[in-house]
């Protein structure tokens, strides 16, 4: 969230304080209104966490681990949930007011929303102090409306990688990891012309099919903006020529077989891994699943749109507590430990960690040897502290940034299964206008 963009919200201030008043409870255990703060001795607990980091197959169950050998006295009951399905689970079991989980997986674009819907406990006073050592745009992407609502522990941007067997038997010459960018219209056309060589299955595929996050760039790139606009950041701002032509493209790349349908944000990095795909755009966290590969790969600048200006997707994770947890020290001391303490737990003790939020992770995330031991990877590396300077672009910052998601989602997939980009775009605009009246 840009300085700017924060400042929208203040006027939004006296609505969330009503909404989070409401949220209140007068119970003696558990409640929004209780004090307390980091303790210096850890307590005796056992915390609910809900994530979105698959335990196994994400190494969650390593950090998980070496938390609790450094906290021996806090057992965490780490519950994995799909990212599709977070907010239903939320919703429901935060509105329970059960206290269960303690901790739970912000995505930054909603702190405004789930503040204001009374989901998250201030962390302002516990945490005061205590930031120093976070990148400084990720702690504002972690606040509202004056406030520290969730604690980051990572950041992000997206990388061109490319199979770079694949490009050299088609007589393709890759793009650059810095400089002169492919636009997105010619990096359709060099996959095409990869799968028309025999060599690639998939000539272009990205991260996240169908999520705002992966495809804001594109629109934006294309003079669209990011989708909301006015001085509540209330009003759907993605019917106009900029978001037409952008998911006009989209819905091209389906049509014409250049991206496969029906592979999921799941199964992607799996899917460029096994070899048969010329392209793939994707976050910063592949680099690392990149020493698996079987073949020679490379790193390039995100694509621009043809006449527009570089834009990629910054932010990332936060972690938060529920204001009706009755293990708020504890929680407190795992996300310190996640986030603050050392280089922070989640990303030094994580294989496949996202950028960390840490300035000490950071360094020696980019110092690890997926960025060291091959050129792809020092391509790579080039390529987020370029990007991450120069294109990022923060998502819509809104009250209403959950419902703008799901509805914008449901329409980039209706578009990739071949619905008229126009009409599927009014059509959501009309159902978010109605979506957001209860904030207006």
């Amino acid at each position: 969230m840009t300085r700017t963009a924060f400042g929208k919200f203040l006027a939004l201030g006296a609505a969330a304080a009503v909404m989070l008043a409401g949220c209140a409870s007068d119970s003696a255990t558990g409640s929004p209104t209780d004090d307390w703060s980091i303790p210096d001795e850890d307590p005796t607990a056992t915390i609910n966490v809900v994530g979105i980091i698959d335990p196994v197959a994400e190494s969650m169950d390593e950090v998980i681990a070496a938390f609790e050998d450094a906290h021996p006295t806090i057992d965490v009951n780490y519950q994995y949930v799909p990212f599709d399905d977070l907010n239903s689970v939320l919703d429901t079991r935060i509105t329970s007011k059960s206290g269960d989980p303690d901790v739970f997986w912000v995505d930054q674009p909603r702190v405004p929303a789930l503040s204001a819907r009374g989901y998250l406990e201030d962390l302002t006073a516990a945490f005061e102090g205590r930031l120093d050592g976070l990148v400084p745009a990720t702690v504002e992407s972690s606040s509202y409306d004056g406030k520290l609502w969730s604690v980051p522990i990572a950041n992000s941007t997206q990388v061109l990688f490319y199979n770079k067997d694949i490009l050299d038997a088609a007589g393709i010459t890759p793009p650059g990891s810095s400089g002169e960018r492919v636009t997105w219209q010619a990096l359709k056309e060099l996959g095409a012309q990869a799968q028309a060589s025999g060599g690639a299955d998939i000539g272009l595929m990205v991260g996240q099919p169908n999520r705002y996050y992966q495809l804001e760039p594109i629109p934006v790139s294309a003079g669209g903006g990011v989708g909301v606009t006015g001085d509540d950041m209330l009003t759907p701002a993605f019917t106009n020529d900029g978001w037409v032509d952008a998911m006009t493209y989209y819905g091209s790349l389906f049509e014409d077989g250049v991206s496969p349908k029906g592979i999921t944000p799941e199964q992607t990095d799996a899917t460029f891994l096994a070899g048969k795909t010329a392209f793939f755009v994707e976050g910063n966290w592949m680099v690392p699943k990149m020493l698996d590969a079987t073949f020679e790969w490379g790193a390039a600048l995100n694509p621009v749109w043809e006449g527009g200006d570089p834009a990629t997707p910054t932010g990332s994770w936060s972690l938060g507590i529920n204001p009706f947890s009755k293990n708020k020290e504890a929680a407190a001391i795992f996300i310190d430990w996640m986030a603050i303490d050392g280089e922070g737990g989640y990303g030094e003790h994580r294989a496949f960690a996202e950028l960390p939020a840490n300035t000490r992770g950071l360094e020696s995330y980019l110092a690890g040897p997926a960025f060291t031991s091959s050129e792809g990877g020092k391509q790579a590396a080039a390529v987020i502290a370029e990007e991450t300077e120069t294109s990022a672009v923060s998502r819509a910052s809104t009250v209403g940034y959950i419902e703008f998601e799901e509805i914008i989602g449901r329409a980039f997939s209706d578009i990739a299964n071949g619905a008229d980009p126009a009409e599927a775009l009014a059509a959501a605009e009309t159902e978010l206008t109605n979506a957001w009246k209860q904030y207006k």
